[in-house]
């Protein structure tokens, strides 16, 4: 009996893991974004209550930072796991390739999954826009919290390329949670 529930315990906690570590990542996003606005007298705006828990499905952005000359609007898309590439496809979708790895004596073999092609949305980035923001550019960012292992971008003809945070992709400009803090900063 007791054994049963320990292997219960364990089976939940491994299945509710990458939603703990989303959470939490979503939490730290919170905090460091607060900060840094704080101290650089910046402010931020959300578009929704809980604007640091926005989804990847949701079409509108879930924040603005307002800083001296520019305007930043903000998208969230989220990885469950880190062992895993995020890749964009020149075509407009995108998907995520799981990475798992099997050691065994010496020797290791990584098995890669693909998952579903999943169409990207049209984001609104003017959503809740304000009129007194017309003076200042405003920039489009896609904020990938948590992020994967790497972002690639895939071409018609199924050439991968990496892509570092700061590229941009569909007007877009993909960002991490770090590489975006450094250029707030």
């Amino acid at each position: 009996m007791e054994f049963r529930l320990v292997f219960t315990a364990v089976v939940i906690l491994i299945i509710l893991f990458p939603h703990i570590r989303w959470f939490s990542k979503r939490l730290i996003l919170k905090n460091k974004i607060k900060k840094l606005c704080i101290r650089n007298s910046y402010i931020i705006y959300p578009t929704h209550k809980l604007w640091f828990l926005g989804s990847k499905s949701s079409k509108n952005c879930d924040f603005y930072i307002e800083t001296e000359n520019q305007i930043f609007s903000v998208k969230l898309f989220g990885v469950l796991r880190r062992n895993s590439y995020l890749i964009f496809k020149e075509e407009g979708g995108y998907f995520i390739r799981g990475l798992l790895a099997l050691v065994s004596r010496g020797w290791a073999h990584i098995l890669t999954f693909e998952g579903k092609l999943k169409q990207l949305p049209v984001y609104n980035f003017k959503y809740k826009y304000m009129n007194e923001w017309e003076n200042k550019s405003i920039r489009q960012i896609l904020l990938v919290n948590p992020v994967p292992m790497d972002f690639r971008y895939q071409t018609k003809h199924g050439c991968e390329i990496n892509i570092s945070a700061g590229e941009f992709i569909k007007g877009m400009e993909i960002n991490s949670l770090s590489n975006f803090l450094k250029v707030l900063k």
